[in-house]
């Protein structure tokens, strides 16, 4: 007796289909699963077989082999249980399904069987949907919980189901008992939005960081921040998002999925449309900032996909965490190599990083009742935990200084980040139109060639550029990073061309390069 439905799983943030095969042989009684199930699958066994009589049904005393397809690819999840118990009973014969039998190649089961046959929610239904919907897969039966989220992708059919029973009951009569519900209008664009954004017209001061705020969004170019406690480094991060754009449809779907495989998707059935902002803590360790596990799932640098990933007191980060992050800051992707499959998650961010500079904090800056207390060599030692290479992927140092109290207190509204975002759009359309037929977005991801074409100079800029290299000590990465900041602030002017203020400008935001620090 032979069986076949179809499941699904994750590989990285992407759903794949597997076929479900399940063979009941006589013989000793033999319950087994192959196909590089994980441990998850394998102890759905015992699931199965308890939800399956606590739902009415036998459960057949025969040799039972389940295989997953393609068996070369490793399996994970408990949402395997539904397909199993329904292969079972159909192998079984203890259902009939009738004429649905011919539906089944066209339909996707998932879902996670509690003891007593009722089916619980799963992780990562957004990109199992997707996948279906790709193969062509017209029908999805799943837990209540994942409904809305399926029903984001549009075109296909999708049944909900708190039992076994009810499952059972709908492939045998072919009725849904909301069958209205199914055929409703479902209005996919929800999104979550906070109420209150932070807004930078609160942020008093601080004139030439709003300014480096514009040039870093504007080019998505990678930020750090260098100032004494309390100079206003984490408010002024918190309200970056603030300037963003927002994101495009497929942005979104994209950003939905890795929260979805994550299990960070708070509101099922609404999509991310707003950018995400991630700020972990110093004590991570490198799986949880860019990913991976024995079952590997996205990190913090891919749950900031598309967004911020702000690291605050960055050198208190462990070296380790902080070099892994230079491959996937380069390529815009996490790779993790495992002996069965290799996981791939985006890690498209702009880093934003704070830090003090010394360890007490207070190393050259002149702040009332504080004088700093590191010797040279603490100073020196503090700030080498940033490497060189991962300094070479950080593209803006801007200081940021203490704010007095006049300055704190003056009733003259700043800058608002309507009107950074106004900014920042007009340099966005200039590199669309540059790189409208490039296969990148903004200046900061450039290369070489890139660099040499679309960065040109006038002479005057080239002048201060070669005298700068030799007075200030640029080294030869600092180059590229001067022009294509260059590039970034040109474009706020509409300029084709580089001229001495957007050199000059670039040049003081390589702080760390221009004074020799590390």
């Amino acid at each position: 007796m032979y069986a076949k439905v179809l499941g699904s799983s994750i590989l990285g943030i992407d759903g794949f289909l597997v076929e479900i095969e399940v063979d009941l042989a006589n013989g000793l009684p033999q319950f087994q699963i192959v196909g590089l199930p994980d441990s998850s699958i394998r102890e759905s066994k015992d699931r199965v077989r308890a939800a399956i009589k606590n739902s009415g049904y036998s459960f057949p005393i025969k040799r039972i082999t389940i295989n997953l397809a393609p068996a070369d690819i490793k399996k994970e999840g408990s949402g395997f249980d539904l397909p199993m118990a329904i292969g079972i009973l159909i192998a079984s014969e203890q259902i009939d399904i009738g004429d649905s039998e011919t539906n089944l190649e066209k339909t996707l089961f998932i879902g996670e069987l509690s003891l007593d046959g009722s089916i619980h929610g799963i992780n990562g239904i957004l990109p199992m949907a997707i996948e279906a919907k790709q193969k062509n897969i017209e029908r999805l039966i799943l837990p209540n919980q994942n409904v809305d989220e399926a029903r984001l992708v549009q075109g296909i059919e999708v049944f909900g189901f708190s039992h076994l029973q009810e499952v059972i009951e709908f492939l045998t009569t072919n009725r849904y008992p909301s069958l209205e519900d199914k055929n409703s209008e479902y209005i996919a664009f929800n999104s979550f939005v906070e109420s209150e954004v932070e807004d930078f017209i609160d942020v008093k001061g601080h004139v030439q960081v709003k300014r480096a705020i514009e040039v870093a969004v504007a080019g998505m170019h990678n930020l750090l921040m260098i100032g004494p406690p309390g100079s206003g480094k984490s408010m002024i991060a918190k309200r970056i998002p603030s300037v963003l754009p927002l994101l495009t449809w497929d942005e979104m779907l994209e950003v939905t999925k890795i929260y979805s495989v994550a299990g960070e998707l708070n509101e099922r059935g609404k999509l991310m449309a707003k950018r995400p902002f991630r700020q972990p803590h110093h004590s991570i360790s490198a799986a949880g900032l860019i990913g991976g596990g024995s079952n590997p799932k996205p990190g913090e640098i891919s749950l900031a996909h598309r967004g911020i990933l702000f690291l605050d007191e960055l050198p208190e980060f462990p070296r380790h965490s902080l070099e892994s992050m230079r491959q996937p800051l380069e390529d815009g992707k996490v790779t993790v190599s495992r002996a069965r499959a290799t996981y791939v998650f985006p890690s498209q961010v702009m880093l934003v990083g704070a830090m003090n500079p010394c360890k007490c904090g207070y190393y050259g800056t002149e702040v009332p009742g504080h004088e700093c207390q590191c010797t040279p060599l603490e100073v020196q030692r503090y700030r080498s935990r940033l490497s060189g290479p991962l300094l070479d992927r950080i593209d803006i140092h801007i200081e940021v200084p203490w704010m007095n109290i006049e300055t704190l207190r003056e009733q003259k509204e700043g800058k608002s980040s309507q009107m950074m975002r106004e900014t920042i759009e007009r340099a966005r359309m200039m590199q669309k139109q540059r790189f409208a037929n490039e296969r990148i977005q903004f200046n900061s991801e450039m290369n070489a060639k890139q660099v040499k074409q679309f960065c040109q100079l006038e002479q005057e800029a080239e002048n201060l550029l070669r005298h700068s290299f030799d007075q200030l000590g640029f080294s030869g990465r600092s180059l590229d990073r001067i022009l294509k900041i260059s590039r970034t602030i040109a474009d706020f002017e509409e300029s084709e061309t580089i001229k001495v203020a957007h050199l000059a400008e670039a040049i003081n935001y390589r702080v760390l390069d221009r004074r020799e620090l590390l």
